[in-house]
């Protein structure tokens, strides 16, 4: 198993992307430490706690890392995956919505990091690993918050690498656009839900939506020792999304 006993702290665990992720690195043999703003977690595994928390604020945070030692021992891995999408113009978008994505894309990642970053030093194979998204790398209408949001994730997912190695890798996953919890209702309350993730499919050269199980299978590779010589590069798991947009 590619992960066997190791200890990851995923944050976004309650549903979406970071649940699957953590439901994989469980399969990978790895301890780990979840976090979100659910009242608890799906998954029933005794190598998995679940720690209700806005990462968002420091103290929490800190309280997230802390609760992470005391359960396992110690932390090997840290994955940053909770965060919000949103559609908007410069003319829709409010000043307190701007500030939210930038909140919860950015300081969240930021502060759950300041959080790990001493205990994750400790580690033989310490890893840091952020969901950016492909539209961190380019831009498309209607995302004048959440693009530049996740712009900033995917700089400072380079700056990390810089400042934290040699001892830390710290890379980055570009998904494409993949239905989740936070993104179903696109598609429900279109008037042709089917036409509309048709729609998302035709974007993409390889035809289809990103799956949290493509996100997974990245994040899994990221943080074993088959990545060991990767730090401060993006995975793209976008099926080319990151240079074009097909019509």
């Amino acid at each position: 198993m590619e992960l066997e006993n190791r200890v990851a702290v995923v944050t976004g665990a309650s549903s979406g992307i970071g649940e699957v992720i953590a439901k994989f690195y469980l399969k990978e043999g790895a301890y780990v430490y979840g976090c979100g703003l659910e009242e608890q977690a799906a998954i029933v595994n005794e190598r998995f706690h679940y720690h209700r928390a806005n990462i968002c604020d420091l103290a929490q945070a800190d309280l997230v890392a802390k609760g992470c030692i005391e359960k396992f021992g110690r932390m090997d891995i840290l994955v940053n995956c909770a965060g919000v999408t949103g559609i908007g113009t410069i003319d829709d978008t409010s000043v307190a919505e701007f500030r939210r994505q930038f909140e919860i894309n950015v300081f969240g990642v930021y502060t759950m990091t300041k959080a790990a970053i001493d205990l994750i030093r400790q580690s033989e194979h310490a890893v840091i690993i952020n969901i950016v998204s492909e539209l961190g790398v380019k831009c498309i209408p209607a995302r004048v918050a959440y693009c530049p949001s996740k712009a900033a994730v995917e700089m400072l997912t380079r700056c990390l690498a810089v400042d934290c190695g040699p001892r830390v890798r710290v890379n980055g996953i570009l998904p494409g656009l993949t239905e989740t919890p936070m993104t179903k209702m696109r598609y429900e309350n279109a008037l042709d839900p089917e036409a509309e993730r048709q729609k998302t499919r035709n974007r993409y050269i390889l035809k289809r939506m990103c799956t949290p199980e493509d996100v997974a299978n990245g994040a899994v590779f990221l943080a074993s020792d088959r990545a060991s010589f990767i730090t401060g590069d993006m995975l793209a798991v976008c099926g080319g999304g990151q240079f074009i947009t097909m019509q």
